[in-house]
């Protein structure tokens, strides 16, 4: 990932990525720090998704521009699209960490370690052999009835400040697959303004 000073240094990550998926070409824009604090937007041909976490409460906005708080199941999954800060902090988004051992993942010599998410899922994680960086991450889609299990595989990295960040990203699951390629990588950019929550939800209830 990089050494652990310049890993130290990194508060927060800004991302911008050029996406394909089934229905066609869209865009990503996500900030996220070290507390788990995300702002997540999705432009698509007919919509935008405009969601965020903060504080571990997560929110989005509805096609009306109204707000609504949203379930640890959407939290998860907009956790899961944090690809380039989840990549350097795999410890704090899994737990009980199992090596299991050495083995072959598309053609390339790998470790396997199985580990659990945050919904308590188990997970399974594929590191390069030779690199030491994840190749793959084989974990559970809880808002999904089937198949349940995606894929998200990491095909390609870069050096920002010393650090390695995923630059390129695609996930499998049943016969789709969405490539994420990042076009830009920032660090540390993040302010308070980036993840404030906004208004509306501040006089509203959050769920159970």
């Amino acid at each position: 990932m990089g050494g652990r000073e310049a890993l130290a240094k990194v508060t927060s990550i800004s991302a911008v990525a050029a996406c394909h998926g089934p229905k066609g070409p869209y865009e990503t824009r996500l900030v996220s720090d070290r507390f788990g604090n995300l702002s997540f937007r999705q432009f698509l041909s007919n919509h935008t998704n405009i969601e965020g976490i903060h504080d571990g409460r997560g929110w989005s906005q509805n096609a009306d521009g109204t707000y609504e708080w949203v379930d640890s199941t959407e939290v998860f999954a907009l956790r899961a699209h944090d690809f380039p800060m989840m990549a350097i902090d795999l410890a704090k988004r899994f737990h009980d960490f199992k090596t299991i051992g050495r083995l072959q993942y598309e053609g390339q010599p790998a470790v396997q370690v199985d580990v659990t998410d945050d919904l308590g899922h188990p997970t399974t994680i594929y590191f390069s052999s030779d690199s030491h960086l994840p190749l793959a991450l084989v974990g559970t889609n809880p808002r999904a009835a089937t198949p349940p299990t995606v894929t998200t595989r990491f095909d390609a990295w870069r050096s920002v400040n010393g650090v390695n960040l995923v630059s390129h990203v695609t996930i499998l699951w049943g016969s789709d697959s969405f490539v994420f390629d990042f076009q830009t990588l920032t660090l540390n950019t993040a302010d308070d303004q980036t993840f404030k929550l906004p208004e509306a939800l501040l006089k509203s209830t959050q769920p159970n």
